[in-house]
């Protein structure tokens, strides 16, 4: 069995799924401490486990989700809504640009191949905008890599935990913001919250990121990072509302309308094999019956995080590491050891 400071030593999302087969009664050892390859055996039961990974997690299934453009593509051939869009790569600039005048303003820019939000360009308003974006991404990613160029629909931001046994979470994800008191800048509310989510850690909540993208964001909004927002001003920081870029991340679990997860089933469904996922949706009003131009699926996840969902920054915690433990070893599933 793994030690405590063995558990300590991995990332919160595999800790969090060890911590709940060691519950169970299943054997975790570390194979590689540098890539958290870990060992998993339950009688004669043996998994490899890499990240939230194991034998049950199909590669070409991964390999289709992954990549942004063939994902979509894949979903919206089984009838399910996704932003308009179109991928390209950086000796396609041009056709790029055409393309995103056809298509109209704001839109967004982002690799095909990506997390946490990174390279993300949103209300891209005209075509200096969109070359400035493709540019930065081209200079990040290389030539030879795609990205993508969509419409950007207006919608709250869900991530739904599914799995192929119908188990799920829902998340709301609200972009990095504060919330003003007259006196302070928009930097010192951050940071002071940043100060607030870390002393001490007690979900999942991450730092606020200052970067670039917060300064070209508010600049376009009228305000700056020295600002003073007024009493119970909220302010975003950034559209994206990655929890790593500083979201917060709201239990809506028994909120949303079931046509939410029925959604989400049907994305999961898309990629043969795949055990879970965890599917990002925008959606205008997540309590109501869905329709194909209420909501867009943005991507499908097929490593999610727990996290996340385990220690929501607001609302009911959900123990989705359960679920992970229930596809991976079905046999401990109902044996009165995993955490509720």
């Amino acid at each position: 069995m793994m030690n405590e400071a063995e558990l300590k030593g991995l990332h919160s999302n595999q800790r969090l799924l060890v911590q709940e087969l060691q519950a169970r009664g299943v054997d975790v050892r570390i194979l590689r401490h540098e890539m958290e390859l870990l060992e998993a055996n339950y009688g004669s039961h043996r998994e490899l486990i890499l990240d939230r990974d194991s034998s049950i997690n199909p590669y070409p299934a991964s390999v289709i989700a992954g990549d942004k453009a063939l994902a979509k593509e894949f979903l919206k051939a089984a009838g399910i809504s996704v932003p308009m869009g179109d991928n390209f790569n950086g000796e396609q600039i041009t056709e790029a640009l055409l393309f995103a005048q056809r298509i109209g303003f704001p839109l967004i820019a982002k690799p095909c191949f990506g997390s946490h939000g990174d390279n993300v360009h949103t209300d891209l308003e005209n075509l200096s905008m969109v070359d400035k974006a493709i540019g930065e991404i081209v200079d990040s990613i290389g030539k030879r890599r795609e990205f993508l160029i969509e419409e950007q629909f207006e919608g709250a931001e869900h991530r739904v935990f599914i799995t192929k046994r119908g188990d799920y979470a829902v998340l709301q994800r609200d972009p990095a913001h504060v919330i003003g008191d007259g006196t302070k800048t928009i930097e010192q509310l951050a940071n002071d919250e940043t100060y607030k989510r870390t002393h001490p850690r007690s979900n999942s909540l991450c730092p606020i990121l200052i970067d670039n993208e917060v300064s070209k964001f508010l600049a376009k909004h009228g305000m700056a990072l020295n600002s003073v927002p007024k009493q119970n001003q909220k302010v975003y920081l950034r559209r994206v509302s990655n929890v790593a870029k500083g979201g917060v991340c709201e239990d809506f679990t028994d909120k949303v309308h079931p046509s939410v997860i029925d959604i989400a089933k049907r994305a999961l469904a898309v990629f043969p094999g795949m055990p879970y996922a965890g599917v990002d949706i925008l959606i205008k009003d997540s309590s109501q019956q869905q329709t194909p131009n209420s909501y867009v699926v943005l991507e499908v996840n097929s490593v999610p995080g727990i996290h996340m969902h385990i220690n929501p920054g607001i609302g009911q915690a959900r123990n989705v590491a359960k679920y992970l433990a229930d596809m991976m070893f079905p046999e401990t599933t109902g044996v009165g050891y995993g955490r509720k």
